[in-house]
């Protein structure tokens, strides 16, 4: 081999690779309930350079497993008094607080962690993205109430799993 190819070669092989895209999850967190089996998804709304869409950076909607798993919008009242949120533009750029109309004794910030969507709050004192919601729902005379909420994830700096349960 000439000490040409081999100089070429050399180098060529020590250059890095391309580092792999993030593999992101398919869904920003869900909301589960102790009534059924059906579930509020909230999804992270990405620009085509991956940034959020600071018009709508989060939208959400049932999946419906108690019946057909068929996906269907959130009705007015159930937007307005349970799974429903407010967005405004957090205090650092490209990152959007995130507040529940319903009472869930936290809000969330929604931001790009590691090229993927997230929202992050504190569970159990310590910074964490969320990844579901399950609200445990007491009916009593036809009228509904939260009994507590917890939430579930993973630990921002460890990735260690975070779980807090809230009540109301």
């Amino acid at each position: 081999m000439s000490p040409i190819l081999a100089t070429v070669l050399l180098h060529a092989l020590q250059v890095p690779a391309p580092a792999a895209a993030p593999v992101c999850t398919p869904h920003l967190f869900v909301l589960e309930r102790s009534t059924n089996a059906n579930i509020v998804v909230y999804d992270a709304q990405r620009q085509a350079d991956g940034e959020l869409n600071p018009a709508k950076p989060v939208v959400a909607y049932w999946i419906l497993n108690a019946e057909k798993g068929q996906r269907e919008a959130l009705t007015s009242i159930q937007w307005n008094k349970a799974y429903g949120f407010d967005t405004v533009p957090a205090k650092k750029p490209g990152r959007y607080r995130m507040k529940f109309k319903a009472n869930l004794g936290r809000a969330f910030v929604v931001q790009i962690v590691n090229g993927c969507p997230a929202a992050v709050t504190r569970i159990d004192g310590r910074k964490a993205i969320i990844r579901r919601v399950f609200v445990h729902v007491k009916t009593t005379f036809l009228v509904p109430s939260v009994q507590s909420v917890e939430f579930f994830g993973e630990d921002l700096e460890t990735g260690a799993p975070a779980h807090e349960e809230f009540h109301p």
